[in-house]
């Protein structure tokens, strides 16, 4: 657990002489207002539970950590000793309550965009490319960013969905806006500050590797898709709320939204007969971009094999409403996507998994030069 400075209740204490606010609950850095000051108190071997340094950041015999208005150490001290001087009061105080007991203004958080963790039960389709054009759609998508780190940098790319017809002038000054924050005091500060983020949000996991946060704004939300594996990418996908209401809307105006609900919980219910159609997507958002459905399992084998493209996915669409990638290439790394153990309408499917099995069969093994791995 984290805790909200602004609106959690935490310890009043004073410590070299000034008044600071303690909790037991890790404090991100990024939350900490500017102008004020945010330690960690480290306990020593010989007595675990009695801070007796302050220090930036403690990865070890880390008991606690305090907030101040005031710097409690010289930027270049690594640790200062603490000896007698912290005194715990019996009195919880809000960051307002503090900052009025001690004749302070009260900051603002310096965050516009407030990242959470994801729910990966409801939210993980979020942070993935949907195939379904209708779908994507309805979502609302109005692109995705891919980025990695290299020598320090932060580099992207764009990639519009909906022939960009949401990327707006609006919705550009905001991403803009909203990566900016990422960048200066987010997750993508550097590549070992997105790697703690990940690790200090396992609830937020999505797959191997991979840890989701969502922002949202009244019009946007933003899906930032985090990873540990240095040789993969992250990635961001960007949705318009107001289209999505919108297209909402219209599917109630035709009556298509319970019919399409009770479509997707047919399509996870095994004691019914199921269609399956399979497909072959060759270089995904690009402009030689090649979609081949309709397929047999043996005929997108065949294709997926034959293909010397360096970015396909083959995948199948159940019922023609819900689709997932099983085999996935990209820039040279080929792996087996885990996607359908995510959704109700693959992840206990015999024909799925059946499927898989025939799919290791036929290809073996992944081509020379190629390295399995998780996305």
């Amino acid at each position: 657990m984290r805790c909200n400075i602004c609106k959690d209740k935490h310890e009043s204490a004073e410590l070299f002489g000034k008044p600071v606010l303690f909790t037991s609950l890790p404090i991100e850095q990024e939350s900490v207002p500017d102008n004020w000051f945010c330690y960690d108190l480290a306990a020593s071997d010989r007595n675990p539970v009695k801070p007796a340094t302050l220090e930036d950041h403690v990865v070890w015999n880390r008991v606690g950590t305090v907030l101040s208005p005031v710097p409690l150490k010289r930027e270049t001290t690594m640790a200062r000793q603490i000896k007698n001087s912290f005194h715990l009061h019996e009195e919880l105080l809000d960051l307002a309550g503090f900052c009025e007991k001690n004749h302070l203004d009260y900051p603002q958080d310096p965050r516009k965009y407030v990242l959470r963790p994801a729910s990966p039960g409801k939210e993980a389709g979020l942070f993935y490319s949907l195939m379904d054009l209708e779908k994507d759609a309805a979502s609302g998508t109005v692109g995705h960013m891919r980025f990695y780190f290299r020598d320090g940098r932060f580099n992207h790319s764009w990639w519009p969905h909906n022939d960009d017809q949401f990327n707006t002038p609006k919705f550009k000054e905001v991403l803009q806006e909203f990566v900016n924050e990422l960048l200066t005091r987010g997750p993508l500060k550097n590549e070992s500050t997105m790697r703690r983020w990940c690790y200090g949000y396992p609830e937020g996991e999505i797959g191997r590797e991979s840890v989701g946060f969502v922002a949202e704004t009244a019009d946007y939300r933003f899906c930032l898709r985090c990873t540990t594996d240095t040789s993969d990418y992250g990635y961001l996908y960007c949705y318009d709320l107001n289209q999505q209401k919108l297209a909402m809307e219209q599917a109630q105006q035709y009556g298509l939204s319970a019919e399409g609900l009770q479509h997707l919980q047919n399509a996870s219910d095994p004691s019914i007969p199921h269609t399956y159609k399979w497909y072959l997507l060759r270089d995904s958002n690009m402009p030689e971009e090649q979609m081949f459905s309709g397929l047999s399992l043996e005929e997108a084998v065949e294709l997926y094999a034959a293909s010397d493209s360096r970015d396909k996915h083959l995948g199948v669409t159940k019922d023609g409403i819900a689709s997932v990638d099983l085999l996935i290439t990209h820039d040279d790394r080929e792996w087996y996507s885990e996607d359908y153990q995510k959704s109700d309408s693959f992840k206990a499917d015999r024909t799925i998994i059946q499927a898989l099995e025939q799919i290791h069969q036929t290809l073996d093994a992944p081509a020379q030069g190629m390295t399995m791995g998780g996305m």
